[in-house]
């Protein structure tokens, strides 16, 4: 089975974070994916870094624990991520 990372990336210039999951083997090299910030990193570039947030081997646990992590800080609302809906 494999790994699911959940993560938070930061924008090391403009502080922007961004929440994810990825299965990837290397979660530091793999940039993310959501729309609004892919375009940040489009404008401001790539230097960002990567916390790993808790890892899982079950999707549904995943799936739980990011939905609470997401609604706990408000990433859809809150300008300090670039998260466009829950993850």
């Amino acid at each position: 089975m494999k790994t699911i990372y959940l993560y938070v990336k930061t924008h090391n210039e403009t502080g922007l974070k961004y929440f994810g999951k990825t299965v990837c083997k290397d979660p530091f090299s793999y940039l993310g994916s959501g729309t609004y910030w892919k375009n940040h990193l489009a404008k401001h570039g790539t230097d960002i870094s990567t916390e790993i947030v808790k890892t899982f081997t079950d999707l549904d646990e995943a799936k739980a624990f990011a939905l609470n992590f997401s609604i706990d800080n408000d990433i859809v609302k809150s300008t300090e991520w670039a998260n466009l809906k829950l993850e």
